[in-house]
């Protein structure tokens, strides 16, 4: 059995050890060492990382087997005696973010009374899943309030092992999950949970928790949050954010919610305006380009390209254009959302997608679709008049 030593002492950063076995994992070269500072990914916690006599270590698992700890390496390993050293950052945000969530979850169920029942640490961001719904933002700056206070008062992390008798009479937020001696993590007079984590000596150490986001999943919530340098490094963000967003609009950060809903109430009535301009337009363009019709032997057939042109504009005015008549209608505008439509009226044997395609393929590009009475595909910076040859080709 390997000897942990990220249990005796989470802060080591350099050990000794002896490589007791060297096999593989998944084609990579791995090795089982005597004794081991890495954390192996377990409980909701990312594996460390760091390197064997330089080699770096890319993954630390825990056998199901026989819980030997496996370290997968870039590279094979050629000696015996190795000196392991570990990426002290990466374990350090562990040890925040695994505190600050004891601490979070107690916090929770002290207020809400709500259990954490799963938990989370990502590479960006720290997660846990609450077994209650409907958390007022008054009550989630509560709970934020309580967490925070415990982190200000410095209080000290305390871990140690149990017997699993003696399990019951500890008083743990949840029942463990694992069987023979028990190890106990303890924020001093605030939490106790059975964990197998690295965690932080002081909450002084976790530095501000802040939850980010709330979102429902069923019965459960999933409460996203960040704590230490991940919460100060998101709050450096969203300051420069907010000081961009409030110098774009000439505005004080306090009145900046006040200038977005300016703007917002602005760009209503400028979509109202714009709906109205392209009433217009159709009502003064469907006619002359009715005069642009020309017959064919299924009916009638229509061909308008414009060298820019909303591309909104172009699926009402191939619809009006085609409907109620044995009518083929071709439009296309350029531009950087430039588009081709193609319509078809009730009676024209031509499917609108192969004729769509045929055009496309003159033309050198893909993409494309709808039903056979429509089809349209995005022709972005289109050159007219190669679309010009490229429609006459299709149609010819």
């Amino acid at each position: 059995m390997t000897e942990r030593l990220y249990w005796l002492d989470p802060y080591l950063q350099r050990f000794t050890a002896t490589v007791i076995a060297f096999t593989e994992h998944n084609g990579q070269p791995a090795v089982i060492l005597d004794r081991t500072a890495f954390y192996p990914t377990g409980g909701g916690q990312p594996h460390d990382r760091g390197a064997l006599n330089g080699i770096p270590v890319v993954e630390v698992i825990e056998q199901d087997t026989d819980g030997a700890i496996l370290h997968i390496l870039a590279r094979p390993l050629e000696t015996r005696e190795v000196e392991g050293h570990i990426d002290w950052e990466r374990r350090f945000d562990h040890m925040q973010q695994h505190t600050g969530q004891h601490i979070l979850s107690q916090a929770f169920l002290r207020i809400t009374g709500a259990q954490t029942v799963s938990f989370h640490m990502g590479e960006e961001m720290i997660t846990i899943d609450l077994d209650q719904i409907g958390f007022p933002p008054a009550v989630i700056e509560a709970v934020e309030g309580l967490a925070n206070q415990v982190v200000l008062e410095d209080r000290e992390v305390r871990t140690r092992f149990v017997e699993a008798e003696e399990v019951e009479g500890l008083g743990l937020r949840r029942p463990p999950k694992v069987e023979g001696r028990i190890r106990i993590v303890e924020v001093a007079d605030f939490d106790r949970s059975a964990c197998g984590g690295t965690h932080v000596r002081r909450t002084g150490e976790v530095g501000p928790i802040k939850i980010v986001k709330l979102e429902r999943r069923g019965n459960e919530t999933r409460v996203s949050f960040l704590c230490g340098w991940r919460a100060l490094r998101d709050y450096w963000r969203k300051h420069r954010l907010l000081l961009e967003s409030a110098g774009a609009l000439s505005v004080g950060e306090a009145m900046l919610p006040e200038a977005v809903r300016a703007l917002q109430e602005e760009l209503k009535e400028a979509r109202k305006a714009l709906t109205a301009l392209q009433e217009l337009y159709l009502d003064l363009a469907l006619p002359d380009l009715e005069q642009k019709v020309q017959p064919a032997s299924f009916g009638e057939i229509l061909v308008h390209l414009w060298p820019q042109l909303p591309s909104g504009l172009l699926p009402r005015l191939a619809r009006r254009l085609s409907e109620g008549r044995p009518r083929l209608v071709v439009l296309a505008s350029g531009g950087a959302d430039g588009l081709l439509i193609v319509a078809r009226g009730p009676g024209v044997p031509l499917d609108a997608r192969e004729v769509l395609q045929r055009i496309l393929q003159q033309l050198g590009r893909e993409g494309g679709g709808g039903r056979p009475d429509y089809a349209q595909a995005p022709v972005p910076r289109v050159d007219l008049q190669a679309l010009r040859r490229a429609l006459g080709a299709a149609m010819g």
